[in-house]
């Protein structure tokens, strides 16, 4: 048998990654709810080792690599797993809810795969693609994220300071997709200002909702409205296309979200 043969495909990996993944997601919705964040944790160790193994970044790759590799997977573990302890758990939820992550899983596993090619040859036909999956799946993580710490009904500093944790880590990974195709990954252009200027702003926004009557889901929608919209911007300004017209766009944008936010308010009553 040749060494070849005994390589396992890579899309191979990725897809019994996932299975598994989806696996210990299913054990972790049929813990009793006392020990739900517990296995939270533990479900959050095997999915930073899985995408470490269906990546091939065990005995590889730069510290860097690893974390960023992992942050947007941890995140939709986290944020998802949150939301879905949240429901009762029969046994058709848990397996349709258990093929959702996996299938996320394997799509994240895909579209990682395509950002380590670019970060060697930078042009990479599928990069465009694999940013706006990736794109996608971060405003959905966020979105499950923030419903499942509104639904906390913690006082505001207490929001105030989970979203900016969260948004630290939303907005590093959002830095670094876009980065990845620059020639020299974004260092010429500094990674801070991009994240954590727009974490503080994510911040206060969650501090004012903390005290106006919108709701769980619609404010987890405004906040991801807001994700996207600033996500846009930095990426048309990294990459040198921030032009009048852009941010008009998301100007109207932003505008239409914040007059939908304030006739969709009952206030009282």
């Amino acid at each position: 048998m040749s060494l070849r043969a005994l390589i396992m495909n890579k899309r191979l990996k990725h897809f019994i990654a996932s299975v598994i993944g989806g696996g210990a997601f299913a054990m972790y919705l049929s813990l009793p709810i006392e020990s739900s964040y517990y296995g939270l944790l533990v479900l959050l160790a095997m999915i930073a080792f899985l995408f470490w193994f269906g990546l091939g970044l065990i005995f590889e790759g730069s510290v860097d690599t690893k974390i960023m590799v992992i942050l947007l997977p941890g995140l939709w573990t986290i944020g998802f797993g949150l939301f879905a302890s949240l429901l009762p758990s029969t046994p058709v939820y848990i397996t349709g809810s258990s093929l959702f992550f996996g299938l996320i899983l394997y799509t994240m596993f895909l579209v990682n795969n395509v950002f380590l090619v670019a970060i060697g040859y930078k042009t990479v036909p599928l990069y465009r693609a694999a940013y706006t999956v990736s794109l996608i799946i971060l405003l959905l993580a966020a979105f499950f994220l923030f419903d499942s710490l509104l639904s906390f009904k913690l006082p505001f500093w207490g929001n105030m300071l989970a979203t900016l944790v969260v948004a630290l880590m939303l907005f590093t990974n959002n830095y670094w997709n876009i980065a990845i195709e620059l020639p020299d990954d974004g260092k010429e252009k500094g990674r801070w200002p991009y994240i954590i200027v727009p974490s503080i702003v994510l911040a206060e926004l969650i501090g004012i909702l903390s005290f106006w009557p919108v709701g769980i889901f619609r404010g987890s929608v405004y906040l991801v409205v807001v994700i996207y919209i600033i996500s846009a911007l930095i990426q048309a300004e990294i990459r040198d296309r921030l032009f009048r017209g852009v941010v008009r766009t998301f100007a109207y944008m932003a505008i239409g979200a914040i007059l939908a936010m304030i006739l969709t308010t009952r206030w009282g009553g």
